[in-house]
């Protein structure tokens, strides 16, 4: 799945709308979308990189279930539930700058969200194909840190922001297949301890150690996540 793919499905079906003007109705690329009401299940690939200082959540396969509703012809919107099993670095603020790095340790997610989509063939199909951009905005929750971080970092509960992009395939009027590629967008809040000198190591001003030097107290990061996802009729 690349994002090079999706932007040609995305982009071929616009192009070729003009097309449509002059088709007999049954030579025509475009078919409607009866349905307007659909469950959606999916699942995926999360590919984060954890921010600068590696905390955030890393790789990790993604589920996720929701209600599609249509609006209007260009527009649908959706409500639903997903969880993505990630890692993240463990980090020890007052350990030497080589050795403060404990490997990684689990990381699960939970999110709620709603999301927009603008449909780009309107209500139809192109070849059975219904190319899209969507928003999404919701919550997630990231897993409790294990005793043995005693950092004072934790993920918490968070609103986060999803841009993507898209495409159905329609077989028939009751079941599609849907690819995405996406952008999940949160900010990771860093502890005070991150910003203070390790006690096995403390820099000096010119030269500091401390995991967090630059004293932000956050970072927004943007984790791609890749679905795979079939949608039914209700």
């Amino acid at each position: 799945m690349r994002f090079p793919l999706i932007v040609v499905l995305v982009v071929a079906p616009t192009v070729s709308a003009a097309a449509q003007v002059g088709y007999m109705p049954t030579a025509s690329p475009f078919r409607e979308i009866e349905h307007g009401s659909y469950l959606e299940l999916s699942a995926g690939r999360v590919l984060g990189g954890g921010g600068t200082l590696n905390l955030g959540p890393r790789d990790g396969v993604s589920e996720g279930v929701r209600w599609v509703l249509r609006g209007k012809n260009t527009l649908t919107f959706s409500l639903g539930l997903w969880t993505a099993n990630t890692k993240r670095s463990q980090i020890d603020a007052d350990d030497s700058v080589a050795t403060r790095e404990k490997g990684l340790v689990d990381h699960r997610l939970i999110g709620i969200e709603f999301g927009a989509q603008l449909n780009l063939t309107g209500g139809k199909t192109w070849h059975g194909l219904a190319p899209f951009a969507e928003f999404g905005l919701g919550l997630v929750h990231g897993q409790a840190s294990p005793a043995s971080d005693t950092s004072g970092y934790t993920f918490g509960t968070k609103v986060y922001f999803a841009p993507g992009l898209g495409t159905r395939l329609f077989a028939g009027q009751r079941l599609y297949l849907k690819l995405d590629a996406r952008a999940l967008i949160w900010k990771l809040d860093y502890p005070l301890s991150y910003s203070q000198e390790p006690a096995k190591q403390p820099g000096t001003s010119a030269n500091p150690n401390a995991v967090n030097p630059t004293g932000l107290a956050g970072q927004y990061t943007i984790t791609p996540e890749f679905r795979l996802g079939i949608g039914i009729v209700l």
